[in-house]
């Protein structure tokens, strides 16, 4: 009766994010409000509120940071997908695949960051969007395995329903807009959850550590 319940859980979640993610520039604030749901269930806390009113009241609470963090995501993929094609077309030979190592270092780099960048706008709800994209790269670096793991299991499941063929990616499709957003974000959130504790302990010790010198 607890798995199924989670699991109810995770289907409404999923639905909400995807009917407040219909906007486009409102996904931000969706995904965030997304996160922190699965977050809540991850580490089997209970909510005061129920599924909805938890997942409005987030998406209310996070809905300037989110759509900043997520124009950001955006122009930083514009901007390196046009560098790559201004490179492209510009460039020849050697120079070019010079670039393109440059381009997949970029791009590795911000995949690591972003993989924690709205997990880490849900959990710490009093820091700036500037500060939620250092930390996200923090927790990435002191968290580096279940970064690893979760940017894994995203991508895995992606791939999984790319491959697909025609007929099987659109039932691929219909499970992604039921369930699946949710259930890789909530896979996801067992990884960061370790990883942010990792990343807190060490802020703890630094401080202690600072306190003593003083």
């Amino acid at each position: 009766m607890d798995a199924l319940r989670k699991l109810s859980d995770i289907v409404i979640y999923n639905l909400l994010f995807c009917l407040f993610s219909l906007p486009f520039f409102t996904i931000g604030a969706s995904l965030c409000a997304l996160c922190e749901g699965m977050q809540l269930i991850a580490s089997q806390k209970d909510s005061d509120l129920s599924v909805i009113k938890t997942f409005l009241a987030t998406f209310k609470k996070n809905f300037v940071r989110g759509t900043l963090l997520w124009g950001l995501c955006i122009f930083g993929i514009a901007a390196v997908f046009s560098m790559r094609y201004a490179s492209s077309l510009a460039l020849g030979g050697g120079l070019n695949t010079s670039y393109m190592i440059t381009f997949y270092v970029i791009a590795l780099l911000f995949v690591f960051g972003y993989q924690n960048l709205f997990p880490s706008l849900a959990r710490w709800q009093d820091i700036g969007v500037i500060a939620c994209i250092r930390r996200s790269f923090e927790v990435a670096v002191v968290g580096f395995p279940w970064t690893l793991l979760g940017i894994i299991i995203t991508s895995g499941f992606s791939y999984v329903t790319l491959a697909m063929n025609q007929s099987a990616m659109l039932l691929g499709m219909f499970v992604w807009a039921v369930c699946g957003f949710g259930i890789v974000t909530y896979i996801c959130s067992f990884f960061f959850l370790k990883a942010a504790a990792g990343y807190e302990k060490r802020q703890e010790l630094m401080r202690t550590a600072n306190e003593k010198n003083i």
